[in-house]
């Protein structure tokens, strides 16, 4: 019954605290109306600011207009004037006036008001056409009722009409110098409690009035859905509160039940530990995982040994030492039996200690194997019982009823921690229903008992030891804390009840809302202690969060969207993300420069600006750290280029600066310099260093009617041999330049056509054993007949070949070449073991090739893919990588091409397991002058024959150069000391008379 009357009376606290929410919903409510008219007041604030700043910009560029132009004349200033007054139609009057005060520092603008009449005073230089030396002053009126007029600051109709969206009606006073505020806008709101806003901006000093515009009553009717859910909660929270008050009267029966199993457990502790102390009896324990022997201070004073230091010291040492010597062996057996071996499960012996006077005392020790492994048991002395037969009888029942009682103890202890573990569960499960976690604190220590599930709440690692306050305040918001604190000192001291929501931030960062409710109790010792429950409502404050950053972001998305459509006539002509010109404006300026070209000479240039490494920056860090890096490149542009050039993005990473005026080629570099000098220094975007260089390439025009376009493609020719250069630097264009262009055009269109005419054909170089001077094969190279030029090797043209991507054609042929000729020196009875084709990356990078090698129908063996050293096969090259591994199932060999000049190392040479090195010539012709040289080579073949690689020699020039690689180690030479690269009938020829060769 008085649980019930207490659920009823805590329905009551319930019901209140309903009301009192529906209160404070309602206070809400009105700030966050206010706080949205407020947001309005600050939206109009930055408007007017924003607008003083345009007019103020305006009269400072028709302050710069008159500086700049020397000669200006009277009627260019009229239409100068004129054109102003007719784009601005909230100016009044613009005009010179003698300047008031000389000491005012130039082009310094200054803001007044004269009653509704916004001034604008800007010192600026005498007019040419003046006869006074003096400094003027440039006014501008403007009209203050225009001001906010013409520019619809007090207007509410650009807002969007819907029902989350809160009109407001709006007013501004300014002081009147006659007395009295200056009113524009709507001046009923002041009778309605408006809120205010202070803006100064310049000299004047606005103040900005705002009330809804359906008055602050109806505002306050939309709080329906918000009471309901205030309901609904008062309602849950009822029907918990039953439920919790039938479980806490369940909870406090097993609670008292326990109390008495509690005592009763105690008072046979007290017994026990009496009986031990009244018969000097010593508890110790041997812990199964560390095997160390710890027990209390009887066992150590029996022992005639000092207590120990630490609970948990190992003893064993000394228990060992304090037996007697013939004792000892069967201690030592004992112990093996139940510790070590864990083949026996009860410990009982009788010993010795010898004491210092001669004499013995007889101890015996008796323990068991409990649950968890460990061994615990009990050491007494038995010295009268020895000495004395009668005794011994005695001490042996003394002995057993004190192990029974001590098993009964310990059975009794075993029974009542069960039916209390039961008894925590049950609870634990009703409270684990509504995830609910029970405390109970002490105002005195300032700590607080917690169970697992308020632990789990608080996000803190769950111990059974007394949670501190200083934990507690540190898992909730700062904000918070004071206030919460400030709550449960006010419950403890006026016996008030404790319903608080709390924030609590968690270790990663989460929030979440916990709901506590508890109220003081005083124990039987008398101590007065907070106990109540926590329940987690995170899920209800998230919703109503959410509701309001939905409402936020519409309102951020409907002003995103007017400024995007006031920004579409400037976006036409300007890149959206640098805010340069784009290609369309470039093109009108170059129509431009064209068309006056033809009334009179005209001289400009343009720089070609192409950024180095982009592509690596938007490959590894994203496009957004490649936009970061197109704004920063625009910024530096706009930086460093003259006021009145163009500067435009006419491509991803391109950009062109049209400089309109006459410059001279060591400005020109030293703008160019400039703008390389600032794009080598790091972007940081995202804690990452960003790299990017600049190529630029510069072009002039000189002389009357000059081309733009064409202006604008030799800057793009001298882009393209500054990239050629190295990057990151700059170039002018020259005749030289556009030659060399089209000498590459040229020979591009001459490979082409040597397909065609099938003008490439292949020769090659044997190549010989070391050791018996046997031809061993070949490296089949190709040549290309040109009609005019005759026979030129590979690095005349491969260049240009690689531009022009058709090095997977070239090797195409090569192979199919090799494999023809091999078939008919077979035919014609001669054998040339293996012939060596070099591979492009391009054609190892092929997906296709394994199937053309299959059609070939190769002899294992016969065919050596060459691969360049240069091709660099890292983890990510998964498919050059399979490619080279089914070329090697086909019996195609792999050999490394110009070892020793690229990025092969020892780790790529156990991955790619290639079956020859080919040592590059440049480290073969030193050998015989330079022992370093010499050296060097001898440690490649020594490595390359540790990996079970044979090696290749190129470059041998005379019998000396293959007389000491021979010795070095090499096991096959090539080179102009045996032949030059021989077409097939020379070949033919000279593997014919190979033999009369080796007999000369």
């Amino acid at each position: 019954m008085l649980w019930l009357i207490g659920g009823a009376l805590l329905s009551v606290v319930i019901v209140s605290t309903g009301l009192m929410i529906d209160r404070q919903t309602a206070l809400a409510e009105r700030g966050r109306i206010e706080h949205a008219v407020l947001d309005r007041l600050r939206h109009v604030k930055s408007e007017i600011e924003t607008q003083i700043l345009r007019d103020t910009d305006l009269a400072l560029s028709i302050a710069d207009d008159i500086a700049d132009d020397s000669m200006i004349s009277p009627p260019e200033v009229n239409r100068m004037i004129a054109r102003t007054l007719t784009d601005n139609s909230h100016i009044q009057s613009i005009r010179f006036e003698p300047l008031s005060d000389p000491g005012r520092m130039a082009f310094t603008p200054a803001i007044r008001q004269t009653e509704r009449t916004f001034v604008i005073d800007i010192p600026v230089p005498p007019l040419p056409w003046q006869a006074q030396q003096g400094w003027i002053s440039l006014i501008i009126a403007i009209d203050g009722n225009r001001f906010f007029d013409d520019h619809n600051l007090l207007s509410d109709d650009e807002l969007p009409e819907h029902k989350e969206h809160d009109h407001t009606k709006l007013a501004v006073t300014l002081p009147s110098v006659t007395g009295g505020d200056l009113v524009f806008g709507d001046p009923t709101i002041f009778d309605e409690m408006p809120v205010t806003l202070a803006v100064t901006e310049g000299g004047l000093d606005f103040q900005i009035f705002g009330v809804p515009a359906d008055g602050w009553d109806a505002a306050m009717n939309r709080m329906l859905p918000s009471r309901l859910l205030v309901l609904a909660g008062v309602v849950a929270m009822m029907i918990s509160v039953l439920l919790a008050v039938f479980l806490l009267s369940e909870r406090n029966l097993n609670i008292a039940r326990l109390r008495a199993r509690e005592q009763r457990l105690l008072e046979l502790s007290e017994r026990f530990q009496l009986a031990l102390e009244t018969s000097n009896t010593g508890i110790w324990e041997i812990d199964p995982v560390t095997h160390a022997l710890i027990w209390d201070n009887r066992c150590a004073g029996l022992h005639g040994l000092p207590e120990s230091l630490a609970d948990d010291e190992d003893r064993l040492a000394d228990w060992f030492a304090s037996l007697h010597a013939e004792d000892v062996g069967k201690g030592e057996q004992l112990y093996f039996d139940c510790v070590v071996a864990a083949t026996a499960d009860r410990w009982d012996i009788s010993y010795r200690v010898p004491l210092s006077d001669q004499s013995f005392r007889y101890l015996r020790s008796v323990g068991a194997r409990t649950i968890d492994g460990s061994i615990t048991g009990i050491v007494c002395d038995v010295t009268t019982d020895t000495l004395v037969t009668q005794s011994l009888s005695r001490a042996k029942e003394n002995s057993d009823i004190k192990n029974a009682e001590l098993e009964l103890a310990l059975e009794e202890l075993s029974s009542r921690e069960h039916q209390l573990a039961e008894a925590s569960q049950r609870l634990d499960l009703a409270l684990g229903s509504y995830n609910c976690g029970t405390w109970e604190g002490d105002p005195v220590t300032r700590t607080a008992i917690w169970d697992e599930r308020m632990h789990q709440l608080y996000g803190v690692p769950f111990t059974d030891k007394a949670v501190t306050e200083h934990v507690w305040l540190s898992r909730l918001h700062p904000d918070e804390r004071g206030e919460i604190q400030l709550a449960t000192k006010r419950a403890a001291t006026l016996d008030q009840i404790i319903n608080t929501t709390q924030r609590v931030v968690l270790q990663n960062g989460e929030m979440r809302y916990i709901r506590s409710v508890g109220q003081p109790h005083v124990g039987r010792d008398g101590k007065k202690k907070l106990i109540g429950i926590a329940f987690d409502v995170t899920a209800d404050a998230l919703l109503a969060e959410q509701l309001r950053s939905a409402k936020a972001e519409a309102d951020m998305r409907n002003i995103e969207l007017e400024l995007a459509k006031n920004r579409i006539e400037f976006n036409a002509l300007h890149d959206p993300l640098t805010s340069l010109a784009n290609r369309r404006k470039l093109d009108l300026e170059l129509d431009m420069l064209g068309r006056s070209g033809d009334r009179q000479a005209t001289r400009f240039a343009i720089l070609h600006l192409d950024l180095d490494r982009f592509k690596e920056i938007n490959d590894t860090l994203g496009h957004a750290a490649g936009d970061a890096m197109l704004v920063h490149a625009s910024r530096i542009l706009m930086k460093h280029v003259p006021r009145g050039d163009l500067v435009a993005r006419i491509g991803g990473d391109e950009f062109v600066v049209l400089a309109r005026r006459q410059t001279t080629m060591e400005e020109l570099a030293t703008l160019a310099s400039k703008i390389i000098a600032e794009m080598r220094l790091p972007l940081d975007f995202e804690g990452f260093d960003c790299r990017c260089g600049v190529s630029i390439g510069i072009a002039q025009a000189q002389g009357p009617a000059p081309d733009a376009r064409k202006i604008l493609i030799n800057a793009d020719i001298a882009l393209y041999q500054a990239k050629e250069k190295g990057r990151n630097c700059y170039e002018f264009f020259t005749p030289d330049l556009q030659a060399n262009i089209v000498a590459k055009k040229r020979m591009a269109d001459d490979i082409l056509a040597g397909f065609d005419r099938d003008e490439f054909v292949v020769f090659y170089q044997p190549q010989f054993e070391a050791s018996s001077m046997q031809l061993c094969g070949a490296e089949a190279l190709i040549r290309w007949r040109h009609p005019d030029r005759g026979i030129l090797a590979s690095g005349n043209f491969l260049k240009v070949a690689e531009d022009l991507n058709v090095m997977a054609r070239i090797d195409e042929l090569v192979l199919q070449t090799a494999l023809k000729d091999q078939m008919r020196w077979t035919a014609l009875g001669m054998q040339v073991p293996r012939i060596s084709v070099n591979v492009s990356s391009k054609r190892l990078h092929d997906g296709n090739l394994i199937d053309q090698l299959k059609g070939l129908a190769i002899s294992p063996g016969s065919i050596c893919f060459e691969l360049v050293e240069s091709i660099f096969l890292d983890e990510s090259d998964t498919l050059a990588s399979d490619n080279i591994e089914k070329i090697k199932s086909l019996g195609i060999d792999i050999e490394i091409d110009d070892f020793g000049t690229g990025h092969t190392s020892i780790v790529s040479l156990l991955k790619l397991k290639p079956k020859r090195l080919k040592i590059d010539r440049q480290l073969v012709l030193p050998v015989t002058v330079q022992p370093q040289e010499r050296s060097l080579v001898r440690n490649i073949v020594e490595i390359a024959r540790s990996l079970g690689i044979e090696t290749v020699a190129e470059g041998v020039e005379t019998h000396e150069h293959a007389g000491i690689l021979r010795q070095l180690g090499c096991d096959y030479l090539q080179g102009y000391a045996f032949a030059k690269p021989l077409s097939f009938d020379d070949f033919t020829r000279f593997v014919d008379h190979l033999p009369q060769r080796k007999a000369s």
